[in-house]
Order: structure tokens, then sequence, then C-alpha cells
């Protein structure tokens, strides 16, 4: 025989050693009037006396979460709903001073940036007729069908890693 810790031969007369102590301790067995020493130990608390019934104490209390839900739905739909009264009414004024925003701000970049597509232009397109001409059509086909095929991939990668597990991990205790 062996110790599975140590991996030590045990002595054949630790057994019998350890056998005979236990043979010589008495059996242990509550007295008789164990159980009502216990039970006289015991108290039973009261009934608690149900409250006073009130109109709507109750309902708020077990259902705070949705009346607070709902109170802030409402206020989001009061405020939309004067922002929306607001925008109407004031419309010709909001378009007058966003139009003359725009144009202060949008004609001069715009102008910018048709300036810098005239100057880059003719480079970018002779490097991409040169790439199209010398390795042909085929590197772009594959680029094409390569990122046309990473969005679906891609969404339902993202949709495998944000839906809930539907079971415990084995390894994890029940």
């Amino acid at each position: 025989m062996t110790d599975n810790r140590n991996n030590h031969p045990l002595d054949p007369m630790e057994d019998q050693v350890l056998d005979q102590y236990l043979a010589s301790l008495g059996r242990y067995a509550p007295s008789p009037a164990f159980d009502d020493r216990v039970m006289a130990r015991v108290r039973i608390n009261a009934p608690v006396p149900a409250p006073a019934p009130s109109f709507a104490a109750p309902a708020v209390r077990r259902r705070r979460w949705p009346v607070l839900a709902y109170s802030l739905s409402g206020a989001a739909a009061v405020s939309s709903t004067a922002l929306t009264a607001w925008v109407a009414a004031n419309f010709q004024s909001l378009a007058a001073s966003a139009a003359a925003g725009l144009i202060a701000v949008a004609v001069p970049s715009w102008q910018a940036v048709l300036a810098w597509i005239t100057t880059t232009v003719p480079s970018v397109g002779s490097a991409l007729v040169t790439g199209a001409l010398t390795g042909g059509l085929t590197p772009w086909i594959w680029s094409a069908a390569i990122l046309t095929a990473a969005v679906p991939v891609s969404l339902i990668g993202f949709w495998l890693v944000a839906r809930a597990p539907n079971r415990m991990n084995p390894h994890v205790a029940r």
C-alpha cells in the first residue's frame, strides 16, 4: 500500500493502530431530552401585520422601475413635441440662417476642394490607370470581392460576439 500524496509506502501497522483507536472510541448519541432542549430555544417571531392599505403607495413601490421608464419616455416625448412645434413656428428664420451659414462656410470650402482635386487628380488617375494596366484587372476584382464579402462576415461575427450565451461553461460548478 502507498500514500498517494508522497508516494511513500505506509506501515501496515499504522492501519491496525488507527482501526483499534477508532474502535476504542465510544459511540455518540443524543440524550433522550436533547430534542426538547433544542426546541425550547427556538423562538418563532409573530407575523408582521400588513400595513394599512393606501391608494398609490403599494403600486408605486412594487412597480418603481416601469413608472420611472414611463416618466422618462413621457418627458422625452413632450420635449420632442415642443421642439418640433418650435421648429415649425420658426422655420423661415431657421432656413434663412442655415442658408447664410452654409454659404459663408461651404462655398469657400468647396472652392478649396475643387482646387485640390484639379492639382492631384491627374497624378492619382494616372497611378490608377498604371496599376490597372500593369497588374491587370484581377487584383482589382479580388480587392472588390474581398471588400464586398467583409461586410456580411463582420456583421455575422459581431452578431456571434454580441449574443448572450445559452449555456454555462462546463467547467463552472452548477
